[in-house]
């Protein structure tokens, strides 16, 4: 009786010590369940790889078009007088086929950001001049495009004849019906901020307002890109510190102010990011490279906040 009771205690305590083992591991690992409650902890990115190599990559602009059932891709290339154009039949091929370039009567641009609206594609991008001006072309197949002589704005003040606007997104505010637009800019002549304006037609906007500011004299506010998931509105900002830093995210509850102390996330080494939901649901964030790694990449993206449901 005596044997069997130590036998018992023993594999007792060897039960105890694999499961402390077990808990331990369990607590350490990357792979554990996130926090819902802190969706700050649980935003991760996958493995990178791959969507196209070349000499120069840059900003860059991802949209589907239903009618044609195919991904298009707008860059910058290594001497910005034109905007590289790849095509794929699914977002995560790796190798797209490179299709006509858009071109601006041969003007220095950057930064493509499109939209679908009702079937008609808004390209908005920067012109670079003095001041820079935002300006805006429209497609509906990707061919043929229409493009205006006027800029959609080229804001300047008093303190800052070239305000140095760049880098637009637009976001559809649902709650207040209007779109929204983010550009990096400079608010006087020293200091980068991430600006904003609104509109209802795409076309006419507001005076610009600041929704982001950390009193830098670095522009650490490149490529601003806004997701919205439940309450929250979260903005991606790059290179930080400039100019080869880490895509950082911040969260608000409002798509109108964000502060330093809203960092929720950052990965480095990343440059320029867009959060892209591919068709079956699955988000993806976009990369590039810039001249250190001459490529486009992506990695898949989990918000891990419970609202994929």
């Amino acid at each position: 009786m005596k044997n069997k009771f130590k036998v018992f205690v023993g594999v007792m305590i060897i039960l105890g010590l694999l499961s402390c083992s077990k808990k331990h591991v369990d607590k350490s690992s990357t792979t554990s369940k996130p926090d819902l409650d802190e969706p700050e902890k649980a935003i991760e990115i996958g493995p990178m790889f791959t969507t196209y190599k070349l000499d120069y990559a840059y900003d860059h602009s991802f949209i589907y078009h239903p009618g044609q059932k195919k991904w298009h891709m707008y860059g910058i290339p290594k001497d910005h007088s034109y905007f590289i154009h790849l095509t794929a039949d699914n977002l995560t091929d790796e190798g797209w086929t490179l299709a006509e370039p858009f071109r601006d009567k041969g003007q220095s641009i950057w930064a493509p950001h499109i939209i679908n609206h009702e079937g008609t594609y808004y390209m908005f991008y920067t012109s670079i001049g003095t001041p820079r001006e935002i300006k805006l072309a429209t497609t509906k197949d990707f061919i043929t495009w229409q493009r205006t002589d006027e800029p959609l704005f080229a804001w300047k003040s008093d303190v800052c004849p070239n305000m140095k606007n760049k880098d637009p997104m637009v976001f559809w505010d649902e709650e207040k019906e209007q779109w929204v637009i983010y550009v990096s800019m400079l608010k006087d002549a020293t200091h980068w901020v991430v600006g904003y304006a609104t509109s209802t037609d795409l076309r006419n906007w507001s005076e610009p307002e600041i929704c982001f500011d950390e009193n830098t004299t670095m522009p650490s506010v490149e490529s601003p890109f806004v997701v919205k998931r439940g309450e929250w509105y979260y903005m991606l900002l790059s290179a930080r510190p400039w100019p080869y830093g880490a895509e950082e995210i911040f969260k608000s509850k409002t798509p109108y102010h964000w502060e330093v102390t809203d960092l929720v996330a950052s990965f480095k080494p990343w440059h320029a990011a867009e959060v892209i939901q591919d068709l079956d649901g699955k988000w993806y964030l976009s990369h590039c490279s810039g001249e250190k790694g001459k490529d486009y990449r992506m990695s898949e993206l989990f918000w891990n906040d419970g609202l994929e449901n």
